[in-house]
């Protein structure tokens, strides 16, 4: 757009571009709206304006200040539209319009003073215009302190305008002249010279045309600069910029002037080619010739030369020869390869030179014709000296071949089989250089292949001209040499595979058997961790469960480890069977492997024996505390009811009493026999059990040491204290039914029958009769002296207890450990008594198990309550209790019996039978008096008669039976 179109909006300054920036650095447009006739349209002004910036001004965008403090609204409307309509989105990066201050008076948002948007456009007051220009960047009208000058600024567009147009025709008439200079190239050599006398006077007058657009652009950007810095000058800030459109100016300016400048140089290159492509047409003429010559001497003496050799060879020698006169035609050949070599590169360097002209078209034709025919003469000469290298590195791969399984087959002799230490380096050997042969043999096949083809192949002369060549003799020949060779190689294939087998079986006989012996030491390891880590019992029921998760996690671990090793022996085994070697070693390998695996299996078992035994235990023992606890409670706080009701209520507590007590019984007597088993070492050794056919691995164990039984210590002070504590809780709960049953006069006369069986072999009779002598408090006193003697003795030592009811046979050792919850597993180690066992508690274990007492009639029959005495004062208490101890063997039979009698008296008490007592002073004294084995039948049955006065008569007379033959054994 030119700046004469837009004069009267330019001068009337109604938009101009004042040179400042706001706080985004993107210039400014100022459009003032006069206050008497105001311009209709401004969007031209605007479009213009516009232009002067550059694209990448533009991209940025520009601000424009619209003043319409002077202005109608309705004018400052339709500015506004087309300001919006005139610039693009992208272009328009924000509107501002500045409004009077009246304007905002009458409003009364935020004090009067705030900015109202609308999409893109901001409306504001000039004292809050400073929020989007700073006050340096205002011009004068808007109250700020950029200077700006409208009059020199026009003064500086008409020129530049002015410029533009100029230069624009002068770029111009250089390029026509360029295109003619280029065109003149064209011609031929005797055209030239008029050409060159023709352009003279037009290169002449565009010179002078083009020197003088560029001394007048250089003049116009100093004129702008000057001003810009006058103005810089005259203002007293420092943070005056120069204009964005003036730089914009500038910069076009300049691209202008290097684009004269460029144009200048082209046409002067333009003329250096065409006084050049007079020499080209010279040079061209001697190239031709040049190409003739080295054409005629290829179709001449060299086919000549080269058609005198065509054979191969039919050994290394004659291929040796054949291949020293090929590279003597070749030597004769080089002063016509470098003239044409020398051909192709001056041809090469004529690059610049227009392929179009009639004479490079000759050149480039005849080149190509002398290229084809030194490239198929080429061709040909390289086939023959590649068939002649192939023949000679054929018949080189056949000898060495031939030699190579020959030194292979004499070194093929094999010394020791079973020598596994060396078996490994010679298929490592025997392998390399099988490898190596292969590798010879397909390269030998892969050259008499190649060479097959290629003398099978057609042969052309230098114009492509097939010759008639035969081969069919050396084919031949080659085809012989390659089945002797495929013969030879299966021959010795067979060989090597036979042998590499039996070195293979070998060396893998030796990995198995070395990875086996790793697992020995594996197992050997895992015993050790076993016996260190794993060998203590936990005291709760969480513990043990702990232990058995881990224990369980652990006979995973050597199961794999065993299950490894016998598929290693396995193997190993196989393969020497298949070889025929002795098996010697590898039998004692497998007894390691298997003495180490039962060895640590044994110990497992023993352990997850242990936990199993231990968790019922705990489990059982700590219900029936509680029971205990529960049926203690319920007895000592009957509520308060008839007589008869009441009794009913305590024989019912009986009932449940006598069927609780059998099953402590049974936990206290596995309480017994763990806490004995925990006292012994985790492993046994097979000496103790079997002194005979001891191996040496067998005796090394004597050396291991099993720290189980300390660290079982605090387990086994665990169990005594449940023993302890149950024991409590079942005679508290007895002296609480006991009195509970004479309150509802049930019980006057305390009888009580009791059998021992202990871990001994022992059957223990205690029979128990209390007379009325004394007052009822002598009487209890006499009682709980008896319960804390009983309680005493009880908790000494592990070889007997009491309980209430006992009615179960141990018959076997591990019959103590056959809970309703374990039963179904594997038997533990210590449960095998094939083997002898020197230790004595082991043999005391094993005689106690196998004995026990015949199944006693049920409680309620035997515990019948005593006939009531008449009331009246009770004087003295005296009770008399016999035990009878019977030590039985595995037979059956009796071995030894131990009658002992008891009596418990006053001070100053007299009994009726003192006969058999001796006599002691002191209160509540106890007297032993021990019988000889010569005590008479009849007076064994009259005590038990007196025992059993108030029992019910069937009931005793089964229970007398029985007692009566285990008597009669003693005797």
């Amino acid at each position: 757009m030119e700046v004469i179109s837009n004069a009267t909006e330019l001068q009337e300054q109604v938009a101009i571009l004042p040179g400042g920036r706001d706080k985004e650095d993107r210039p400014v447009l100022l459009v003032t709206i006069p206050s008497e006739a105001a311009p209709t349209h401004i969007g031209p002004s605007l479009q213009y304006l516009l232009s002067i910036f550059s694209n990448e001004s533009r991209t940025r965008g520009v601000t424009v200040l619209l003043d319409t403090r002077k202005g109608h609204w309705k004018t400052a409307r339709s500015y506004i539209r087309q300001v919006t309509t005139s610039l693009t989105a992208k272009e328009l990066a924000q509107l501002v319009v500045v409004r009077p201050d009246a304007f905002w008076d009458k409003q009364r948002v935020e004090n009067c003073t705030s900015v109202q948007k609308d999409s893109q456009i901001v409306f504001t007051s000039p004292s809050r215009l400073s929020r989007f220009v700073e006050h340096s960047q205002l011009p004068s009208e808007l109250g700020g302190s950029y200077i700006y000058n409208h009059q020199q600024w026009i003064e500086n567009r008409l020129k530049a305008e002015e410029y533009f147009k100029e230069s624009s025709a002068a770029l111009s008439n250089l390029e026509e002249f360029h295109q003619h200079l280029l065109n003149n190239r064209l011609l031929r050599a005797n055209e030239v010279d008029d050409a060159l006398n023709n352009n003279n006077e037009m290169a002449e007058s565009l010179q002078l045309l083009t020197q003088k657009n560029l001394e007048k652009g250089q003049e116009l950007l100093q004129k702008i600069e000057y001003d810009n810095r006058n103005r810089k000058y005259a203002s007293e800030s420092e943070s005056m910029t120069t204009p964005q459109d003036t730089l914009d100016t500038l910069e076009n300016i300049e691209n202008t002037l290097k684009n004269l400048r460029k144009k200048q140089n082209e046409i002067v290159e333009a003329w250096k080619l065409m006084q050049k492509s007079f020499v080209d047409t010279k040079d061209i003429n001697l190239l031709v010739q040049g190409i003739v010559n080295v054409t005629n001497w290829i179709l001449g003496p060299a086919e000549s030369l080269l058609n005198s050799q065509h054979k191969v060879g039919h050994d290394v020698s004659s291929a040796e020869e054949l291949r020293n006169a090929h590279e003597a035609i070749e030597l004769k050949c080089w002063d016509t390869y470098g003239a044409y070599a020398e051909l192709l590169f001056k041809i090469d360097n004529f690059s610049t030179v227009d392929t179009t002209t009639s004479q490079m078209k000759d050149l480039i034709w005849q080149k190509d014709f002398m290229d084809f025919v030194c490239r198929s003469f080429a061709t040909r000469l390289e086939r023959r000296r590649n068939i002649l290298i192939t023949s000679l590195r054929f018949f080189r791969l056949v000898s060495e071949y031939f030699d190579r399984t020959s030194e292979v087959f004499e070194s093929l002799v094999m010394g020791k089989v079973n020598d596994f230490s060396t078996a490994k380096q010679k298929l490592d050997k025997l392998q390399i250089n099988k490898i190596n042969l292969d590798a010879m043999e397909r390269e030998l096949v892969k050259e008499g292949e190649k060479l097959s083809d290629m003398l099978s192949m057609p042969v052309k002369d230098a114009l492509g001209r097939e010759l008639a060549l035969d081969y069919s003799e050396d084919i031949a020949n080659i085809r012989d040499i390659l089945d002797a060779t495929t013969a030879r190689k299966n021959l010795f294939s067979d060989s090597v595979e036979l042998q590499k087998l039996t070195l293979e079986q070998v060396a893998h006989i030796n990995s198995y058997e070395n990875d086996a012996k790793q697992a020995v030491q594996w197992l050997d390891e895992l015993f050790q961790v076993m016996l260190q880590n794993h060998g203590h019992v936990g005291i709760t029921t969480y513990e043990i469960q702990v232990q058995k998760d881990e224990h369980l996690a652990f006979q995973e671990t050597a199961k794999d480890t065993y299950k490894y090793g016998c598929q290693l022996l396995n193997a190993s085994l196989v393969l020497r069977q298949s070889c025929k070697l002795p098996i010697q070693e590898h039998t004692a390998l497998y007894k390691k492997i298997r003495h180490s695996w039962q060895r640590l299996l044994d110990v497992s078992q023993e352990q997850m024996t242990r936990l199993r035994v231990s968790a019922v235990f705990h489990r059982s023992v700590e219900d029936h505390c509680n029971q205990l606890r529960d049926l203690r409670e319920a007895v000592a706080t009957m509520p308060l009811e008839e007589m008869s009701k009441k009794q009913i209520r305590v024989r019912n507590f009986y009932v449940t009493r006598e069927k609780l007590l059998l099953e402590v019984g049974r936990m206290v007597r596995l309480g017994k026999l763990l806490r004995s088993r925990l006292k012994e070492p985790i492993y046994l050794n097979d000496s103790l059990m079997d002194g005979e056919n001891t191996t040496d691995a067998e005796k090394a164990d004597e050396e291991i040491c099993d720290p189980s039984v300390q660290d079982n210590a605090i387990a086994v002070e665990a169990i005594t204290e449940k023993l302890i504590e149950v024991t409590s809780l079942a005679e508290e709960m007895d002296q609480a039914l006991r009195s509970a049953q004479q309150d509802c006069g049930l019980l006057t006369t305390n009888s009580s029958t009791s059998t021992s069986a202990s871990t001994t072999p022992t059957t223990v009779i205690s029979i128990s009769t209390k007379t009325v002598l004394d007052d009822s408090s002598n009487a209890k006193q006499e009682q709980t002296n008896e319960a804390k003697v009983s309680k005493n003795e009880d908790l000494k030592s592990d070889e007997e207890f009491l309980t209430a009811s006992e009615c179960t046979l141990p018959h076997s050792r591990s019959s103590s450990y056959n809970t309703a919850s374990e039963c179904e597993q594997r038997y533990s180690p210590w449960w095998d008594y094939d083997r002898r066992d020197a230790r004595e508690n082991i043999s005391k274990e094993k005689l106690v198990l196998g004995v026990g007492l015949p199944e006693l009639p049920p409680a309620k029959l035997i515990l019948k309550p005593t006939p009531e005495v008449p009331p009246g004062k009770i004087m003295r208490e005296v009770t008399e209790t016999t035990h009878l101890k019977v030590q039985h063997s595995h037979s059956l039979d009796v071995s030894s019996y131990v009658l002992t009698s008891e009596i418990a008296r006053q001070k100053d008490g007299v009994c009726s039978n003192s006969d058999n007592f001796r006599q002691h002073t002191g209160a509540m004294e106890k007297e032993f008096n021990v019988l000889d084995q010569d005590v008479k039948e009849d007076d064994v049955i009259r005590r038990m008669k007196q025992v059993s006065a108030s029992l019910d008569e069937d009931s005793w007379k089964k229970y007398q039976g029985v007692t009566k033959k285990a008597i009669r054994g003693c005797f």
